[in-house]
């Protein structure tokens, strides 16, 4: 059985969201380290690949399927 809690102060939370630049993007393959609030953080390096098409495949699955139906 879940056990209600309650609080006596009203705690804010604020969230800030970044804008995001041209700059702040890595096209290519693989990865790269960043330190971000102090700590190393992986940040993959965005491609076709990376990208989602849909639910199931990638953009680069998706081309990849168009290419063999087109070049038989």
């Amino acid at each position: 059985m879940a056990e209600v809690v309650t609080a006596e102060e009203e705690i804010k939370l604020v969230f800030i969201r970044q804008k995001a630049g041209a700059e702040d993007l890595i096209f290519g393959f693989g990865s790269e380290q960043q330190i971000r609030e102090g700590e190393n953080v992986v940040v993959s390096m965005i491609n076709a690949s990376t990208i989602p098409y849909d639910s199931t495949r990638s953009v680069k699955d998706a081309l990849d399927e168009i290419f063999a139906q087109l070049n038989p």
